[in-house]
C-alpha cells in the first residue's frame, strides 16, 4: 500500500527530537522539521508493509497523487493558496487556486478527506449556517459580499445593536484580514471601512461580520482536537486576537468548560457531512473545533461558549509548545495508518 502525505507547514516546528533525527535535510523548512514531516517519518519508522510518499506543495500533481492508494492532506490546501502561505509559484493567484482545486476535486487522485467534505470546511459561511440550522451555538453572524455599500453594512450592524464588531474574510485563517471596528467611529467616518475593503477586496469576495466578543482575548479559545470522531485533547489560548500578538497555550482547562465544549463537539461530529472514499463512509482522521466565550458578551459561564471555527487535518496541533504533553503525532500516525487500511483494503 502507498500512503501519500501532502505536507507544507512552515510555522509549527516539531519538538520531537528523536524523530527529527530521522529526517533528511531536504525535508527541512526554514532550517527546521515541522510537525507534518515529523508525522510522516513516525509512520515510516513505526509501521511496515507500506510506502509513505512525502509530497511537498510544489510536487502536487495529478500524476503523483494517482500513484498512491490514499493521500492525506495535512500541510497544504486551498486556504494556503488563498493566503499565499507558504507561497508556491505554480499555485499562486486565481489560476493557481483553480489548479489546486481541480487536483483535489478529482476522485482518481484519492484525496482524503474527500473533496465535498473539504470544500464544506473551507467555506466558513457554509458550515456556520449548517451549525445554526442544527441549533449549535455560534456567534450571530452577518454574511456580506465585497460589493456591499458601507451604508448598508452599518445599517445591518446598527439593527444588531453591536457597539463593536469584527469583519473577517471567508477563506482567511489565523486572523488574516481580520478587521476590528467601533460602530460609532465608523458611522462618523466611513473611511475606516472603505480603507479596509479597498485592501482586502483584492484577495477575498465574501466576509462575515460578528459582534466583537470581549471575552475572546481574555479567556482565549478552547481548541479541541477530535481524532477519529473522539475528543483527544484540548488547549486554551488566551491573550491574543491578531497575528503577531503574544498568547499563552495551556493544556489544563477548567473541567466544566471542557465538558461543555465536548458536549457541543459531539453534536457537531453527528451533523458533519459524511466522508465517502472508495465507496465507504468514514469519519475524518482529525477535526479541530475552536470554542470561544462569551456569546452576546454575557458573563463568563460554560453555557455561553460557542463555536468559532472548524478545521480539518491541516489544523495547527499546538504541540510545538513545551507545556503541551499530549503525544499527538504518535496517535495520529497510528490513526492515519488504520484509516488507510480501513478504506483501501
Amino acid at each position: 500500500m502507498r500512503i501519500g502525505i501532502i505536507t507544507g507547514k512552515d510555522d509549527e516546528i516539531s519538538l520531537h527530537k528523536e524523530v527529527n533525527k530521522l529526517v533528511p535535510k531536504k525535508h527541512y523548512v526554514n532550517r527546521n522539521v515541522h510537525t507534518d514531516i515529523a508525522l510522516a517519518y513516525i509512520m515510516k519508522h513505526n509501521f511496515v508493509g507500506f510506502t509513505v510518499d512525502i509530497i511537498t506543495p510544489k510536487e502536487i500533481t495529478n500524476q503523483r497523487l494517482k500513484k498512491n492508494d490514499i493521500n492525506f492532506i495535512i500541510g497544504y490546501d486551498v486556504i494556503n493558496v488563498i493566503n499565499d502561505d507558504p507561497p508556491v509559484k505554480k499555485f499562486s493567484g486565481q489560476k493557481g487556486l483553480e489548479k489546486l482545486d481541480k487536483i483535489y476535486r478529482l476522485k482518481s487522485n484519492n484525496v482524503f478527506p474527500s473533496y465535498p467534505f473539504l470544500s464544506f470546511l473551507w467555506n466558513k459561511k457554509d458550515y456556520l449556517q449548517h451549525l445554526q440550522k442544527h441549533k449549535i451555538p455560534i456567534s450571530p453572524t452577518i454574511f456580506i459580499k465585497k460589493n456591499i455599500t458601507i451604508n448598508n453594512l452599518l445599517k445591518k450592524i446598527r439593527e444588531k445593536k453591536w457597539k463593536n464588531f469584527i469583519i473577517k474574510p471567508i477563506g482567511g485563517t489565523i486572523a488574516y484580514g481580520l478587521g476590528i471596528f467601533n460602530t460609532q467611529e465608523c458611522i462618523n467616518n466611513y473611511d475606516k471601512l472603505r480603507d479596509y475593503f479597498e485592501e482586502e477586496n483584492q484577495f477575498y469576495d465574501e466576509y462575515l461580520v460578528q459582534e466583537k466578543i470581549e471575552g475572546f482575548s481574555e479567556y482565549g479559545e478552547i481548541k479541541t482536537f477530535w481524532i477519529d470522531g473522539k475528543l483527544s485533547y484540548a488547549v486554551n489560548t488566551p491573550g491574543a486576537t491578531k497575528p503577531g500578538e503574544t498568547y499563552q497555550v495551556k493544556e489544563v482547562i477548567q473541567k466544566d468548560i471542557l465538558n461543555q465544549c465536548e458536549k457541543i463537539g459531539n453534536k457537531i461530529m453527528e451533523v458533519l457531512p459524511k466522508i465517502t472514499f472508495n465507496k465507504k463512509k468514514s469519519l475524518p482522521v482529525l477535526i479541530r473545533i475552536d470554542f470561544a466565550c462569551c456569546k452576546g458578551n454575557k458573563k463568563m459561564n460554560p453555557k455561553n461558549y460557542f463555536v468559532n471555527e472548524i478545521e480539518s487535518d491541516i489544523a495547527g496541533l499546538y504541540i510545538n509548545f513545551p507545556n503541551v504533553k499530549y503525544p499527538a503525532l504518535e496517535i495520529l500516525a497510528d490513526t492515519y495508518v488504520q484509516k488507510a487500511y480501513e478504506l483501501v483494503k
